[in-house]
């Protein structure tokens, strides 16, 4: 299914050629299924490094830059994405860096008695929930970074946009 993201990037390209394609792994997930901890590089950043959460970064969402990333870790992900709940595409004007950081600002919510959440806004299942029940201005300090954020729903790719973050 990789491709299909690919694809869609180059027809985003067209008219946004600053846009970049990213991946966002479920750190838990990609050990589970590949018997291996993904590492820090150039192209991959866990977004628990400098939270509360730092300890367990490896196990937590990974923000993966896919033009630098080696094309046999780009085939795992995909592979992951078809086995289990635990991969989000993003299309984004930002840098590996600078998108890692707009994320890292939605993992803790606060709840109505005051106490602090993690908010798992990486696993598909939750954030299709996010893009139907978040009201309008939630929305978009949600998802207003994101040019188009796509996903597996039900076996099927969803597109969550940037403008009306309605789940296609």
């Amino acid at each position: 299914m990789l491709i299909d993201v690919l694809e869609r990037l180059k027809q985003l390209q067209q008219h946004h050629s600053a846009l970049c394609l990213y991946a966002l792994v479920d750190g838990v997930q990609y050990e589970t299924h590949r018997q291996t901890r993904m590492t820090q590089d150039g192209t991959r950043y866990p977004l628990f490094t400098g939270t509360p959460d730092a300890a367990l970064a490896h196990a937590g969402p990974w923000l993966v830059d896919v033009a630098g990333a080696a094309p046999s870790f780009l085939e795992d992900v995909a592979a992951l994405e078809q086995e289990t709940p635990s991969v989000t595409w993003l299309f984004a004007v930002h840098d590996l860096g600078g998108l890692a950081q707009l994320l890292q600002l939605h993992l803790e919510i606060r709840l109505p008695d005051g106490r602090a959440a993690l908010l798992r806004f990486w696993d598909p299942r939750v954030l299709v929930k996010l893009a139907q029940i978040l009201e309008p201005a939630q929305r978009e300090a949600m998802f207003g970074h994101i040019h188009e954020w796509h996903l597996l729903l039900d076996g099927k790719r969803a597109i969550i946009g940037r403008h009306d973050a309605d789940v296609q």
